[in-house]
């Protein structure tokens, strides 16, 4: 009478689908836009504004951080909402899929490596 646990979990009935159009942009505004200001804070409080490769961020940062964190929210809502608008002509384009997880994993890479800046940091202090 008791179900076990591979009774439970029936794994013949798991399937992985492709991710969808609008499930990658989420993704990519997530990225892009939440982990990327997120990790770019850590690293800049942790070791510094000086090691923001982007001058404009780096200028943002040494004035108020809340201006870079604005900036990049603006940036990836725009991206988007122009990306979900114009969903048709992207889907034409062969390989719009392996482009979207490319720069999704260029992002995560970013906020890798953002953490490991302000974790390199903190250990070194």
């Amino acid at each position: 009478m008791t179900e076990t646990l591979t009774d439970a979990l029936d794994l013949s009935e798991i399937r992985l689908e492709a991710p969808g159009y609008v499930e990658l942009v989420f993704s990519l505004v997530v990225v892009w836009g939440f982990g990327d200001a997120a990790s770019t804070l850590v690293a800049a409080a942790f070791a510094g504004p000086s090691l923001e490769a982007n001058p404009w961020i780096r200028l943002l940062l040494a004035h108020d951080p809340m201006l870079m964190v604005a900036l990049k929210a603006a940036v990836v809502l725009y991206a988007g909402v122009v990306l979900l608008e114009c969903r048709s002509a992207v889907e034409r384009v062969p390989g719009w899929r392996a482009w979207f997880l490319a720069v999704i994993a260029l992002g995560t890479a970013v906020v890798l490596t953002n953490v490991y800046v302000g974790l390199a940091a903190v250990a070194g202090a």
